[in-house]
C-alpha cells in the first residue's frame, strides 16, 4: 500500500504522461510565482459604476454591491513591454489594457477605459517552505490613464458619438464627460501593440476596428479603421467590411440619445450589405508588435452570429501602425492565414511575439468557460500557449506549423510555490488574455475577471486560503527549462517532426526530412543557450525527485 501511494506521490512531483493533441508538444517547465492585482486607482474612485448591472444577475457568482461607489478593477485583456523615454523596455513594468468593463455593450456603459502601468516582478521562490516571500505577491501600480478623445477622432459613419455625450450615471462622472472618456459601450479593447512609450495601436471588438492611442497618457490620436474583409483569394475587400451586433453604425441617433440601443437585432445587421456579420464579441484579442515593426492581429473566433464560421479557422491580419502623428490612422496592410485551433479550443485569448521574430508568435488559445466543477462537467479547460509559424501556409491559407508547448491547468510547480504542497497547479481563472514572452525562457501570463463574474470555476470561499484567487486579476510567471523561445532554438524545434511521437515534452522525435536537425543538433542548440541559466533541465528534475524523497520520509515517519 505504501509503494502505491509513493509511486503515485513520485508520478505526480516528476511529471505525467500526457495526451498527444492535434500538435501538443508540451515541453518541461515550472513555475515561478503568482500575483494578484486589486488596487484601484484614484481617478477611478468616487465615480459610480455597474448602474446596468442587475441586481442579483447570477452567471458565475452573484454581486450584491452594484451600483459601484468606486470602479472596480476588472481585469487586463492584454500586456505589453513599457518602453521608457529613449525607447528601451523596461524589465519588469508592462502596459496593461483594461476590457471593456463588465463584459458586454449592455452591462458596460458607466465603465471608464483605461490603461495601467503596472510593475510585475516575482522573486524566484524555489521552495515556498524554505522562502520568506509572500505566496501572492502584489503588483505595483506605476501610472494609470484613462482612455479619453479630446480631439473628438471618434465618430461613427451614422454620425454617432461616444456614450458619454449621451448619458452618464450621474454627476459623479462629469469630468469624465469633460474628458471624453471612452466606455464599455463604445468598444472592447482586447489589443495593444505598442510601439513607443507615446504611441500604441489599440484593438477593438465590437466592430471589430483598430485606432492610435498615447498608453501613456490615454489620449486618442487616431480615427478608427474598421476591418476589411477578404476575397476567396486572400486579398483585403475594398468594399466589404466586418462589422458585429453592437457595431453603433447599426443604432439610430435617437435611439443612441435615449441610451435604447446597446446593441442591435441580429436581422438587422444581415440587411446592411456593405458589411460583414462577425460574432458579437469576436475581435482582436491576439493584437501584437513584431520585430519588423507591424502588427499581427488575430481575429477571436469563428463560433456564434457570424458569417465566418465555415473558415477553417481564425483570421490573422497585418496592419501597419502608421507614423504616430495625431490623425496618422493605421493600415491594414494584407492577411496572413488562417490560425487553426486545437481539438476543444474556442477562443483566441492573447499573442506574443517570440523576441527579436517577426516569423514566430506565441498564442494562447482556449475553450469556454465550465460549467461549474461538478462531474459530469464540461471537461478540463483548454488554455493552451502555442508557438505558430506565420511564413509556412498550406494550399488553403491555414498556418501548418504549430506546437502547444503549455497548458495553463497542468503547470509543473516542483518548488510548490503556492506552498499547497501539491506539485502541479492550475491556474484558477480561465479567462487568460493577457500573455507575453519576456526573454528565451519565461512568459507572463494575466487575467481578465470579467468582474463581478470573476468565480469561474463556482467556488465557495472557505474552499480557497487565499479568495483572491478568484476575485482579484492575476499574474503568473512561467519559465521553460530550456530556450525555447529563442530565435534560434525555436527555429529548429520548430522544423522537428514531433507529430508521430508519444507524450510532449522532450521533442524526442527523429528526424523526418534532409531539412529537419536531428536531436544533436537540437541538443547543442540547447546547450548554446543555456549557458547563462542558473538552473537546466538536470537540476529541476533532481530537485522534483529530492522532494519527492523528502516527503517519502516524512510520510514513513
Amino acid at each position: 500500500m505504501k509503494f502505491t501511494a509513493v509511486s503515485a506521490f513520485l508520478s505526480l512531483a516528476v511529471g505525467s504522461s500526457t495526451v498527444v493533441a492535434q500538435h501538443s508538444d508540451y515541453q518541461p517547465h515550472y513555475l515561478v510565482g503568482l500575483l494578484n492585482y486589486d488596487a484601484v486607482p484614484d481617478a477611478l474612485k468616487n465615480h459610480t459604476s455597474g448602474t446596468y448591472i442587475p441586481f442579483g444577475e447570477a452567471q458565475w457568482s452573484e454581486s450584491t454591491e452594484v451600483p459601484f461607489k468606486d470602479v472596480p478593477n476588472v481585469g487586463f485583456s492584454d500586456m505589453e513591454f513599457y518602453h521608457d523615454d529613449t525607447g528601451a523596455v523596461v524589465p519588469g513594468q508592462f502596459y496593461c489594457l483594461s476590457d471593456n468593463g463588465f463584459g458586454t455593450s449592455d452591462n458596460s456603459g458607466d465603465y471608464p477605459l483605461n490603461i495601467h502601468h503596472l510593475r510585475i516582478q516575482k522573486p524566484f521562490t524555489f521552495r515556498h517552505g524554505e522562502s520568506t516571500f509572500e505566496r501572492y505577491t502584489p503588483v505595483e501600480l506605476m501610472e494609470f490613464a484613462l482612455i479619453h478623445d479630446p480631439n473628438e477622432l471618434i465618430q461613427w459613419e451614422n454620425g454617432a458619438d461616444i456614450q458619454v455625450t449621451y448619458k452618464i450615471p450621474d454627476d459623479t462622472w462629469q469630468d469624465y464627460r469633460e474628458l471624453r472618456v471612452l466606455t464599455g459601450r463604445d468598444f472592447d479593447p482586447e489589443g495593444l501593440a505598442v510601439i513607443n512609450q507615446t504611441c500604441a495601436i489599440l484593438g477593438d471588438e465590437f466592430m471589430p476596428a483598430v485606432f492610435m492611442v498615447d498608453p501613456s497618457t490615454g489620449v486618442v490620436l487616431s480615427p478608427f479603421v474598421r476591418t476589411p474583409d477578404i476575397n476567396e483569394d486572400g486579398s483585403l475587400s475594398t468594399d466589404t467590411f466586418l462589422t458585429t451586433v453592437r457595431d453603433k453604425l447599426h443604432c439610430t441617433i435617437e435611439d443612441l440619445e435615449e441610451d435604447a440601443c446597446p446593441s442591435v437585432a441580429s436581422t438587422l445587421v444581415d440587411e446592411n450589405t456593405e458589411y460583414r456579420k462577425h460574432d458579437p464579441s469576436g475581435g482582436y484579442e491576439g493584437f501584437s508588435v513584431l520585430a519588423d515593426g507591424s502588427i499581427v492581429a488575430f481575429l477571436e473566433k469563428t463560433t456564434g452570429d457570424t458569417t465566418l464560421n465555415d473558415e477553417p479557422g481564425v483570421r490573422v491580419y497585418k496592419v501597419i501602425p502608421g507614423d504616430c502623428s495625431v490623425g496618422s490612422a493605421p493600415v491594414f496592410d494584407s492577411f496572413m492565414g488562417f490560425y487553426p485551433f486545437e481539438h476543444g479550443a474556442e477562443n483566441i485569448a492573447d499573442v506574443s511575439p517570440i523576441p527579436g521574430s517577426s516569423q514566430y508568435v506565441v498564442v494562447i488559445e482556449r475553450n469556454g468557460f465550465p460549467n461549474g466543477h461538478l462531474f459530469p462537467g464540461a471537461g478540463m479547460p483548454a488554455n493552451k500557449v502555442c508557438i505558430v509559424d506565420l511564413t509556412s501556409r498550406d494550399a488553403n491559407m491555414v498556418f501548418d506549423k504549430k506546437k502547444c508547448v503549455l497548458n495553463y491547468h497542468a503547470i509543473d510547480d516542483p518548488w510548490d510555490v503556492d506552498g499547497n504542497g501539491i506539485f502541479v497547479y492550475g491556474h484558477t481563472q480561465v479567462t487568460n488574455e493577457a500573455l507575453i514572452v519576456v526573454d528565451d525562457y519565461c512568459i507572463v501570463a494575466g487575467t481578465d475577471t470579467n468582474y463581478p463574474w470573476t468565480n469561474q470555476f463556482g467556488l465557495e470561499e472557505d474552499q480557497l486560503e487565499n479568495w483572491q484567487e478568484t476575485r482579484d486579476a492575476r499574474f503568473m510567471v512561467v519559465c521553460f527549462q530550456e530556450p525555447i523561445f529563442n530565435t534560434d532554438m525555436v527555429s529548429k524545434y520548430m522544423s522537428m517532426d514531433t507529430s508521430s511521437g508519444s507524450s510532449g515534452g522532450s521533442g524526442s522525435s527523429s528526424s523526418s526530412g534532409s531539412g529537419t536537425p536531428n536531436n544533436e543538433e537540437i541538443v547543442v542548440a540547447q546547450q548554446e543557450n543555456a549557458g547563462s541559466r542558473a538552473m537546466d533541465s538536470r537540476s529541476v528534475r533532481f530537485m522534483m525527485l529530492a522532494t519527492a524523497a523528502a516527503s517519502f520520509v516524512l510520510w514513513l515517519v
